[in-house]
């Protein structure tokens, strides 16, 4: 089982869909993707980089009779990009708030890095409120950083465009989960994406979560879900 973070995050916001399948005895893999050291380490990397960071990870699994990879908003494009590549060894995907399409701020901050030179002056977003989750316990514990590079959100913006197209090359089952107040990336994104995976999905919208939906209020549902989901995918 492999399990992807997003942008400007960590494996904690991934941590109790881990713990429930760690439960039920799946051997879990949760690497830090490339450049989420620091904000300037991420600034200076590309979406590239996160997938081969990801590949890499994917490698390190050696060989499995069943394997899963689940992704966190960004790492839910990472997610794709390993499924679409290999489809004889990924086996199903889940996609947790998938960061197909950003909010109107989050675009408009996506085309200002890659149109104009802003991001040479003001090189970092502050977050303000911190990370996008309702319940205000795991926001506090959440340990992402406080700020947003705005390369890195260009970045981003680029991937996007890279994932939507290879979609329909993605055959293998799949679960999209989004949150109804999520505030920074569409619901409209993430059924979309459901309905162009080339292998179709189930599509599960949670009423009182935020973006990082596994540490939101209805974590325990979502690692429900991701537990279930995978029983279902027959092993090799």
């Amino acid at each position: 089982m492999l399990l992807l973070h997003g942008l400007t995050g960590t494996p904690f916001e991934l941590r109790p869909v881990a713990d429930r399948l760690a439960r039920n005895g799946v051997r879990c893999l949760a690497p830090v993707l490339p450049g989420h050291e620091s904000p300037e380490a991420l600034a200076r990397t590309s979406w590239l980089d996160w997938v081969g960071g990801a590949r890499d990870a994917l490698i390190s699994l050696g060989e499995t009779r069943r394997t899963l990879v689940v992704g966190s908003s960004m790492g839910a494009l990472v997610a794709c990009t390993l499924a679409a590549e290999n489809p004889g060894r990924v086996d199903g995907v889940a996609l947790l708030a998938p960061a197909l399409e950003l909010q109107p701020l989050g675009k408009l901050a996506g085309w200002l890095a890659r149109n104009t030179p802003v991001a040479g002056y003001v090189p970092q977003i502050p977050k303000g409120g911190g990370s996008d989750v309702g319940d205000p316990k795991a926001r506090a514990a959440n340990p992402c950083m406080e700020t947003i590079p705005f390369r890195a959100v260009g970045e981003l913006l680029a991937f996007q465009t890279h994932v939507d197209a290879l979609l329909p090359r993605v055959r293998c089952p799949a679960l999209v989960v989004a949150g109804a107040l999520d505030g920074t990336v569409t619901v409209a994104g993430a059924r979309r994406m459901a309905g162009r995976l080339g292998g179709g999905a189930r599509f599960v919208v949670l009423p009182k979560s935020r973006h990082l939906v596994a540490i939101d209020f209805e974590r325990e549902r979502v690692a429900a879900d991701v537990a279930s989901f995978l029983d279902s995918i027959p092993k090799r």
